[in-house]
């Protein structure tokens, strides 16, 4: 009742390296060709962490000065900053006698984004 002739066909299987020497080259030679992907992974997961933990940049824009100013560029301490950045305007206020920064890292706002997310 046999219908069908199994055959191989084409080249011989792989053979497995005899020495000891030649299975650590083989081994360390399959690991430097996936280490591309994994760099590529750990640098993923550290720009991610950065995002997450520290912040994004944004760039200072408006401010107001906590006090009468004369001229232009004399606001010494700012009771509030305007920054855009990726989640678009931020207003933030520093600390006493602080000043604005041109450009700072900020935090993401988490409620816009599971916000933004749930809609």
């Amino acid at each position: 009742m046999k219908k069908y002739q199994v055959s191989v066909v084409g080249g011989k299987p792989p053979k497995r390296p005899d020495s000891f020497m030649e299975r650590l080259r083989l081994s360390i030679t399959r690991a430097v060709k996936a280490l591309p992907l994994g760099a590529a992974a750990v640098m993923l997961a550290g720009a991610t962490g950065f995002v997450s933990f520290i912040g994004t940049p944004h760039v200072g824009w408006d401010y107001g000065c906590s006090h009468a100013t004369r001229g232009i560029g004399t606001c010494r301490s700012a009771s509030w900053c305007s920054y855009y950045g990726i989640q678009g305007r931020r207003v933030e206020r520093p600390g006493d006698g602080e000043r604005c920064k041109l450009v700072t890292l900020l935090p993401l706002d988490w409620n816009k984004v599971i916000e933004r997310v749930w809609k």
